[in-house]
């Protein structure tokens, strides 16, 4: 964030990996720190994933051929709906 500075919006997807043990420390990690960052934007790939299981490969983590495109469509609205303030 030192990098980007205060004058740049800052998106971060967090993760969706239900099999490992870090996943929710991480995704927590992300929530406080977009407290204390008024332009880092949290983009909730772990919510809006856990609504569509079927869009995952067996190992729970990496969209399918199905889940793929709706992946970039989501991050995509997500930067769209912060960029254009």
């Amino acid at each position: 964030m030192d990098i980007a500075g205060p004058k740049r919006n800052v998106f971060w997807i967090n993760v969706h990996i239900p099999t490992e043990t870090w996943q929710n420390s991480v995704n927590a990690m992300l929530k406080d720190s977009q407290k204390k960052y008024k332009n880092l934007y949290i983009i909730d790939w772990n919510d809006y994933i856990n609504q569509h299981p079927s869009w995952l490969y067996s190992d729970q983590a990496h969209p399918n051929n199905q889940g793929a495109p709706k992946y970039a469509t989501f991050v995509a609205q997500n930067v769209l709906k912060h960029a254009i303030k």
